[in-house]
């Protein structure tokens, strides 16, 4: 049987090794429809139920299969048999749009929406009751639009199960969304992250679909994976981000080459936009909540930065794993003032901190104080002794090598409880 595979779901039921991979063969069938009046089944068409209805069997619409219904395979396409009337032959005309649920054990069911040639209703048929030559045909038809950048037929098709195209991958592991990055195609990328193409994933090369709008220099493409979180920094499979892939493609450039210049200052504008769009670490003011956007299904936190009137919620992948660990840990982010002493016992070395929001000083860790206020308070404590607060072997002095303003500047911390 065969099916789509999607990066979302690859337990999805296929036909040996075979991909969605092809040439569009939209329309063409293998056998000739058979002629009028003919009660034959070929292995080009779908049997129906019949239902009677004052002694005379009128065409209805086909029941799922359930109890007292049986469907089984016949020739190329499905044969649906029900225990009630007789069947009729009966035309499909075209796959018009699939779709994936869950069964009751959580495996995941495809189906696709059968259109009939006789102008019944159209129905959601299980994959399973259909034949591989319909499932390949729409399979090589969503592909061979794909790769064309035939946006009309994906629109087309995306109006069907957008949501399962968009994140259907090829052989490669690459989907809809790389190829339209790769061709400059910003508006159907931006249809694609819309309907749930995942921005960042990664080909079997690493290429991400920002690797591909970069390294074919299509700003606008580049423009749109950026606004649809697109990360600047993620690695192929050599280590190289989008950025690193440009500028080693500037370096292959012969320098006196004059027919090389107008490639090279279109290298020149993609590195200047994405370098403006690489990331800077950031101290967060505090760290809130924690949540799965039910959307994309990632782990995001809510974040409060200092440079930020509201919180802001950010993907799991942009937060470090110590602010993670930090937050499991039940600390919180506070803005330290200055480190008002330290103590010693063995090894292990705590710093009192003053902190500027009025919270009681309290003994901090080493690893929780900013190297920074570490730095100003042995500067400022040079040469001198003391005795610890609380008796320990350690230093609690005066500023005696304080700064000109005699206060330490203030730098982001961990704030605990006391110890």
């Amino acid at each position: 049987m065969a099916a789509l595979a999607c990066s979302v779901a690859a337990s999805m039921p296929a036909a040996g090794n075979r991909t969605c991979a092809g040439a569009s063969t939209s329309g063409r069938w293998a056998a000739q429809a058979p002629a009028a009046g003919s009660r034959r089944r070929s292995t080009q068409w779908a049997q129906r139920k019949l239902h009677q209805q004052a002694q005379q069997a009128t065409l209805g619409a086909p029941a799922a299969a359930g109890a007292g219904q049986r469907r089984r395979r016949r020739g190329g396409l499905a044969v649906a048999a029900g225990l009630f009337g007789s069947g009729e032959i009966v035309e499909v005309k075209d796959l018009k749009g699939i779709r994936v649920l869950k069964n009751e054990d959580d495996t995941p069911r495809v189906e696709y929406l059968v259109e009939w040639k006789d102008g019944s209703p159209d129905t959601w048929e299980p994959a399973a009751n259909l034949a591989d030559n319909l499932l390949r045909d729409y399979e090589q038809r969503w592909w061979g639009a794909v790769k064309k950048g035939d946006e009309e037929t994906v629109g087309t098709m995306m109006e069907g199960g957008g949501d399962v195209l968009a994140r259907t991958v090829d052989e490669n592991r690459r989907s809809a969304v790389h190829f339209a990055a790769a061709m400059g195609k910003a508006q159907l990328v931006q249809r694609l992250l819309a309907a749930g193409g995942e921005v960042d994933l990664a080909d079997k090369e690493g290429y991400t679909p920002l690797h591909m709008a970069a390294g074919y220099m299509h700003t606008s493409t580049i423009a749109a994976l950026l606004a649809g979180g697109a990360d600047p920094e993620q690695e192929d499979r050599q280590g190289r981000s989008p950025l690193e892939l440009v500028e080693s493609l500037r370096a292959a450039l012969p320098a006196t080459n004059p027919m090389t210049v107008q490639r090279r200052m279109a290298l020149e504008n993609v590195i200047q936009m994405l370098t403006a769009n690489m990331f800077e670490d950031v101290d967060p003011a505090a760290v809130l909540e924690k949540r799965v956007n039910e959307e994309s299904g990632h782990t995001e936190w809510l974040v409060k930065f200092d440079d930020e009137e509201e919180p802001v919620w950010v993907d799991a992948k942009y937060v470090s794993q110590e602010v993670v660990e930090d937050y499991e840990s039940g600390l919180e982010y506070a803005q330290a003032e200055a480190v008002v002493g330290m103590r010693q016992q063995g090894t292990m070395r705590k710093y009192l901190i003053k902190w500027s929001d009025d919270y009681p000083e309290t003994w901090e860790p080493e690893e929780h104080v900013s190297p920074d206020l570490i730095r100003q308070w042995e500067e400022q404590h040079q040469g001198l002794g003391g005795s610890s607060s609380n008796g320990s072997n350690g230093s609690q002095g005066s500023a005696a090598a304080a700064s000109a303003n005699g206060a330490a500047a203030p730098s982001m911390q961990l704030q605990g409880s006391a110890a």
